[in-house]
């Protein structure tokens, strides 16, 4: 298991520490899909008692990242890819309902963090920090949905977010890296945060909801041209 700096828990926050450091390995694939979660490496690795550690599992696998095994602890759940096509299905309808929502709704303070999530996803683009634009792009969508309106629409939203985060890092494992083609990616996703924050500062809720949709697209087809790649091809025996 990847080992975890116990260092770095602020005091006092042990089951928010221990849900966010393995929310954190879960979506990044540190913590690989199906692999167990054995809670004797866990309370070695994050400094905590059992019971914080156990509540954030829980708290995980009510958001469908983790499953708990009756009697034999915890593991991360497997990414069904069976079930893509019903993930994007829900992430449409999802991320245009937040985003339409956003623009109707949202305050100006909720507009500040937006805007903020935003250049921090263009700085890491910059600087080429996979990881990093993995968690800003994360953060920028995080923001739109708090300012839906509706924490139940929002926490959806935001479990679909995850998966896609986890479809994410898989794909980009597969592919070559600073490729012209990953750079142009970056920056037509940099465009369309842009655009979509345009509307919702407008609160032009159609052209919100159209942004989103079009995002959404752009996930998807990228996604489907990683999953329809013969890997082999590229392979000698």
């Amino acid at each position: 298991m990847t080992t975890i700096n116990a260092s770095k828990r602020p005091k006092g926050s042990g089951t928010r520490w221990a849900y966010d450091t393995i929310r954190g390995k879960i979506l990044s694939l540190d913590f690989a899909p199906g692999q167990a979660l054995d809670e004797q490496e866990l309370l070695a690795s994050l400094g905590l008692s059992r019971t914080p550690i156990r509540e954030a599992l829980i708290q995980l696998a009510a958001e469908g990242l983790v499953e708990m095994l009756p009697n034999r602890g915890a593991k991360v759940a497997r990414i069904d890819l069976d079930g893509v096509r019903e993930f994007f299905e829900a992430l449409d309808a999802n991320q245009r309902m937040v985003t339409r929502w956003a623009a109707l709704r949202h305050t100006d303070a909720a507009m500040l963090v937006i805007d903020q999530e935003r250049r921090r996803f263009e700085q890491t683009v910059a600087n080429a920090d996979l990881p990093g634009m993995m968690d800003t792009n994360l953060a920028f969508h995080e923001a739109i949905a708090a300012a839906c309106g509706n924490q139940h629409v929002a926490k959806s939203y935001t479990q679909l977010l995850a998966f896609g985060l986890r479809l994410s890092h898989i794909s980009l494992a597969y592919e070559e890296p600073s490729t012209d083609r990953q750079s142009t990616h970056q920056k037509e996703i940099v465009k369309d945060h842009l655009q979509m924050q345009q509307f919702l500062i407008e609160r032009d809720a159609d052209g919100a909801e159209e942004s989103a949709r079009h995002h959404t697209d752009r996930f998807k087809a990228r996604v489907m041209d990683f999953l329809g790649t013969n890997l082999a091809e590229r392979m000698k025996f």
